[in-house]
């Protein structure tokens, strides 16, 4: 659908291991062409998707990722979701501390991030990201060219 009315939702599943995560990237990509998304808003779906895939495969023990491309006229919605169970304990170069750095970039890049935690009594987390098909960046003309 190049035109960008509603269309039906496409889903793929891959498996919940870092050697999927080119590939998500590569069918965010895919669909983003097909619905004729600019350029600016399809970078900040593959970055935000990316780290919302990153963070299932690295952080929630599930064994696949699901991610479902919707697009309507004004907005592009992206979910992932996996069988694990949400764990805010990250370790990283910094030492362990509570969240990492993905969450926070999600909700600079999209108009809307909605997380949904999986725990042990109800396992699978899920990650809505939503953004307006116009890219608006930098509301204040910051970094924009002239």
């Amino acid at each position: 659908m190049a035109s960008g009315g509603n269309a039906a939702p496409v889903v793929r599943s891959f498996p919940g291991e870092p050697a999927s995560l080119p590939r998500v990237r590569a069918f965010v990509r895919e669909e983003a062409g097909r619905a004729s998304i600019p350029v600016a808003t399809r970078d900040d779906l593959l970055l935000a998707v990316s780290e919302a895939c990153t963070n299932a495969v690295l952080h929630s023990g599930s064994a696949w990722v699901e991610v479902t491309w919707t697009v309507s006229a004004g907005r592009v919605d992206v979910t992932v979701k996996d069988g694990g169970i949400f764990d805010r304990t990250v370790s990283s170069a910094l030492g362990d501390h509570v969240g990492g750095f993905g969450i926070p970039l999600m909700m600079a890049l999209m108009d809307r991030v909605t997380i949904r935690h999986g725990s042990s009594d109800s396992p699978g987390t899920l990650v809505v990201l939503s953004k307006r098909r116009t890219a608006n960046r930098h509301p204040m003309g910051v970094g924009s060219q002239r």
